[in-house]
């Protein structure tokens, strides 16, 4: 048993599978490790049949990171105990990564098949990455984008996150809730995200505290005082009440009107107070609840709605007419509990500028080949319109896009499906942007990437350019993500290069 391995962050390079290093093997053996290789990360499909929200760019160019300043002695001291070959173990433990990370930024909204981070590398190089990518990128992507649905649905009423001890381990519980953030919450419980990220922790109270005063009214009554007389001078001076350990109605929201009187909470009161339900008829008990605070003149009181929730809860509750101030959503984000593989893939596409290929029974699979790069385009009113995957070299869509000329926009499948956007009747955006040249990361734009608070409002300007159809919940309006004609054309060049072999 080896625990110092786990404990260092060279571990998180090689969380990787067995035949990543198999094949890198062979690739040394066969004097194949300075070919440069394009791989794309990318997503297939949504929940939704919407969109994706980006996040996970920083925790990758931090691995890479990562990967070049370990010492090739630590990098040796890993690869023994792993591997057998001596001259693999020997050429990783020299590796650095010189190769060059393309990337939408977090924050950002895709849509399938839209490269989200290109590697563009020496093979052996982009090979091992291909796991831990995979592994950060799916479980960012998956909780940034269920964020994004719940938050949705609960507009305008604004969402914490409180998933942290439902969330899979410790990486999950921090960077999840950062995700989470990213895709529109309000808020966060986790003092480790705190910490890393500077974005304040929220939360309430639980029951065992108030158990731990005894058990029935009185003991409750006097939790509350005590929680109030002791936060009210706090920094984090929040004093919500949980009121459901008991009886909501006819002792918790009256225990907590009592205390608030008792301690002179009002509606002059600097902080937020209120109180949270975590269990029953949340839409019948929030009613009650506001109505007994308005008749006691405390109408600045809020009320938090927890028990879990998600977007479909969300909006059966205000369907009802709940009266909610503020949710707290748990699991249903943290783990992005009705679809928690997010299913993106690492596919190579290019080797030595020769482009390559997958092909499948299964269409969705098929990959599109090329390194290729990324536009959104929006039309007079400012809304995203569709997005053009082109290639990076020679592209005739592309130089028609950044000279504002005459551009046909086509269903790749359907010929017939194709709009016409006509000289300067639109705008557009390049999504895909460099942060690693040649090994050397750009330090402004990766620094940027840790301001989640700057992330996040990249979200919202993102989303407020989608047009309301495409942000349903449910059937969205489809948006167009579109091939370059040049593109297409070299996808069914190989296509019918191999079928006609």
């Amino acid at each position: 048993m080896n625990n110092d391995f786990i404990l260092t962050e060279f571990a998180r390079v090689i969380n990787s599978d067995r035949y990543q290093y198999t094949e890198s093997d062979i690739f040394l053996m066969e004097n194949m490790q300075n070919k440069v290789a394009v791989f794309d990360m990318f997503f297939r499909k949504t929940e939704d049949g919407g969109f994706a929200v980006v996040s996970g760019v920083q925790e990758v160019i931090h691995l890479i990171e990562v990967l070049n300043t370990t010492s090739e002695e630590e990098k040796k001291k890993y690869f023994s105990k792993i591997l057998e070959e001596e001259h693999l173990i020997n050429f990783l433990s020299k590796m650095k990564f010189t190769g060059d990370l393309y990337a939408i930024q977090d924050g950002e909204i895709v849509y399938p098949n839209e490269p989200v981070i290109t590697i563009k590398a020496p093979l052996i190089q982009a090979k091992i990455l291909e796991t831990p990518i995979l592994n950060i990128m799916n479980m960012n992507m998956a909780i940034s984008t269920k964020a994004s649905m719940v938050t949705r649905a609960a507009e305008p009423i604004k969402v914490l996150a409180f998933g942290s001890r439902r969330a899979h381990g410790f990486d999950s519980a921090v960077e999840g809730n950062k995700a989470a953030i990213i895709g529109g919450c309000y808020g966060h419980s986790n003092l480790v995200t705190e910490y890393k990220y500077g974005i304040p922790s929220n939360g309430t109270m639980s029951h065992s505290y108030i158990q731990a005063f005894g058990v029935g009214a009185e003991a409750e009554k006097e939790a509350f005082v005590t929680f109030i007389k002791h936060r009210r001078q706090r920094k984090n001076n929040s004093l919500i009440l949980l009121v459901d350990t008991y009886d909501t109605i006819h002792i918790g929201i009256e225990n907590a009107i009592k205390a608030f009187k008792e301690c002179g909470i009002n509606d002059s009161y600097e902080g937020v107070y209120g109180v949270r339900l975590d269990s029953g008829d949340l839409a019948y008990q929030s009613k009650k609840c506001r109505k007994r605070f308005d008749e006691e003149g405390f109408t600045k009181a809020k009320i938090t709605l927890t028990n879990s929730l998600d977007e479909q809860l969300i909006r059966s509750l205000r369907e009802q007419g709940a009266c909610v101030d503020m949710y707290g959503v748990g699991d249903a984000i943290a783990v992005s509990k009705s679809y928690p593989c997010f299913g993106g893939v690492y596919k190579i596409v290019e080797l030595d500028e020769e482009p390559l290929i997958k092909i499948s029974g299964d269409v969705i699979k098929i990959s599109n080949p090329g390194f290729k790069e990324v536009y959104r385009i929006f039309d007079k009113e400012g809304f995203a319109y569709a997005d053009l995957i082109s290639l990076v070299k020679n592209d005739s869509d592309k130089e028609k896009l950044l000279n504002n000329d005459e551009l046909m926009i086509r269903d790749e499948k359907y010929e017939f499906k194709n709009s016409i956007l006509k000289k300067d009747e639109y705008t557009y955006k390049k999504l895909t942007k460099i942060y690693i040249k040649d090994g050397i990361i750009d330090r402004t734009s990766y620094e940027d990437l840790f301001d989640i608070t700057k992330s996040q409002k990249h979200y919202f300007d993102s989303l407020a350019k989608i047009s309301p159809e495409r942000k349903r919940l449910e059937n969205p309006h489809s948006y167009k993500v579109d091939l370059s004609s040049d593109l297409i054309n070299l996808k069914y060049s190989l296509i019918n290069k191999i079928k006609n072999v």
